[in-house]
């Protein structure tokens, strides 16, 4: 996640570093600029680092007190919904975008599966949210680039056996990409980045409180926005 977020961040530099730019081949910042409204869809892929605390007293001979074991998880989560936004032009090839993307339904985040089937527990996702902005440069009349720093957000559940509930999701997305826009005002937006998500934890596992899981999630995606700028 450092060495995307270093090279996001070297990309940003150049595109500041475009704001000098006034040939007429690259100006269009003002294409862009106003309200817009899209509909979106991204496939997910999720990773996470894990470790599993077991709180066993040890009386039984068979397990030490406080024994971890480390883990890995992974998965698909496809994802569509709405986006809304305003382009700000600063300059004749600058601008910024400012906005956020919604979704609903529920997909499954991961799993925790024991051999006897004594502390099963799914963790689900569901309603992710996403609030950004987006430096980009008009590298002709109808299309940029954009680099993007934002903030996602989603609920997250889970369900089996436990007593305690993890927190919500909340974790820092970067991302590039690129606006193509029709004469008409449709666009079409491409990106692809990473959000790392808050470390979460589910506490009570097979009903002990001394059981728990943690995990670091990691999620690398690709989305296709289609939209109208008004």
């Amino acid at each position: 996640m450092k060495t995307l977020r270093n090279i996001i961040c070297t990309y940003a530099v150049v595109l500041l570093g475009s704001l000098g730019l006034t040939a007429p081949s690259m100006a269009g910042s003002s294409d862009f600029s106003g309200i817009y409204g899209a509909l979106h869809a991204s496939v997910n892929g999720i990773m996470m680092d894990g470790t599993y605390t077991s709180g066993n007293d040890g009386d039984d001979g068979d397990m030490n007190p406080d024994e971890r074991t480390q883990g890995r998880a992974g998965s698909f989560v496809p994802i569509a919904g709405y986006e809304l936004g305003f382009n700000f032009p600063l300059g004749d090839v600058f601008f910024i975008s400012a906005g956020g993307k919604w979704a609903s339904g529920k997909g499954v985040f991961a799993e925790g599966d024991d051999f006897d089937n004594a502390a099963d527990f799914t963790l689900e996702v569901s309603d992710p949210k996403e609030y950004y902005i987006a430096p980009s440069v008009s590298i002709f009349d109808n299309s940029a680039i954009f680099v993007k720093f934002g903030k996602s957000m989603a609920d997250l559940t889970a369900i089996g056996d436990m007593d305690g509930q993890p927190g919500n999701l909340t974790g820092d997305t970067y991302a590039i990409g690129t606006t193509t826009m029709a004469s008409n005002g449709l666009f079409i937006k491409s990106e692809a980045g990473a959000t790392q998500y808050n470390q979460i934890r589910v506490t009570g596992i097979g009903g002990s409180g001394g059981n728990t899981a943690e995990g670091n999630p990691l999620v690398a995606y690709g989305s296709v926005s289609i939209g109208f700028k008004f």
